[in-house]
Parts: C-alpha cells; structure tokens; sequence
C-alpha cells in the first residue's frame, strides 16, 4: 500500500476551517510511518482535551466539539438545609 502524505487542497482546507472552529488550539498536520496524523494541542486553560491525536479530522472535529463543553458549576445547597 502507497499512500500519498501530501496533504490536497481539500485537505488542508478542512484543516484551516478547524483551526478556526477550534481556537483554542493548535492543530497540525503531521506525517506519520505510513499515514497523515492530526494532533490538537490545547493553548490555554479550560475544560477539553489537553491533546488529541488522530488519523481523522472528523473524529478531532467530533471529540473537540463534545470536550469544549464546560462542565456545569456545582449547585449549592441553601443554608441551614
């Protein structure tokens, strides 16, 4: 099997339309023995993913969708209850 590592113009496309769906991180492009990886790299502090790492922009775009999410503040009990 030869795959092509060069990434396509729709490639790099859907990787730049991440980039900016996601600004809180750094996603790059990066070769890997035999295959493209996808590595998102978390730039400040918040909730989701620190990093993440796949051969699939879908699946980055569908785990950083669900990670960004905040998690709810704790409810506080009323005094005296």
């Amino acid at each position: 099997m030869n795959l092509d590592l060069t990434p396509s113009p729709a490639d790099l496309a859907a990787l730049h339309a991440a980039q900016r769906d996601f600004p809180g991180y750094v996603i790059d492009l990066e070769p890997a023995p035999g295959r493209r990886r996808y590595i998102a790299r978390r730039t400040r502090p918040g909730p989701g993913p620190h990093t993440l790492i796949t051969s699939d922009l879908g699946e980055l775009g569908a785990e950083l969708s669900t990670g960004q999410q905040p998690s709810p503040p704790p409810r506080r009990r009323p005094a005296g209850d």
